[in-house]
């Protein structure tokens, strides 16, 4: 991976994931960018993995049978996760309405597996290094080829 697609202070990530495959490609991608992982396959241990420290979680939608919002919410309640940077990851070609409302109020950001690991990489980068609100809506909508 070339420099600039590092991040540029070394970060830890908490990588929610239940798929195992998608799990360990994803974690490549971020030891390449530079970061180090935190790996929770559910919900429970990713809160229990919160706990450790981290810069920014990346959180699958559909976490099994559980949702990957619990998470979200949850860490959202407590007073030291409320500026995290979390990135909600997603499979589906689509969210529904009531979650793409959870995951704005929240102030989490949104991002489609279609989109590519290296273009979720770029994303994080991004996200942590301006530490801001919301992506531009356009790049919401924004596809890899």
């Amino acid at each position: 991976m070339r420099s600039k697609d590092r991040l540029a202070d070394r970060r830890t990530i908490l990588l929610v994931e239940d798929a195992l495959t998608t799990r360990c490609i994803l974690e490549q991608f971020f030891t390449r960018a530079g970061c180090d992982v935190l790996q929770a396959a559910d919900p429970d241990t990713a809160l229990l993995r919160l706990k450790s420290g981290v810069d920014a979680v990346i959180l699958d939608l559909r976490l099994g049978d559980r949702s990957g919002l619990e998470v979200l919410e949850q860490l959202r309640l407590e007073e030291r996760y409320a500026d995290l940077p979390v990135v909600i990851l997603t499979g589906v070609l689509q969210v529904e309405p009531a979650e793409e409302e959870i995951i704005q109020r929240h102030g989490a950001h949104l991002l489609y597996k279609h989109y590519g690991y290296k273009e979720v990489v770029g994303r994080l980068q991004q996200i942590i290094n301006t530490k801001a609100g919301q992506l531009d809506p356009s790049d919401r909508a924004r596809r890899v080829a």
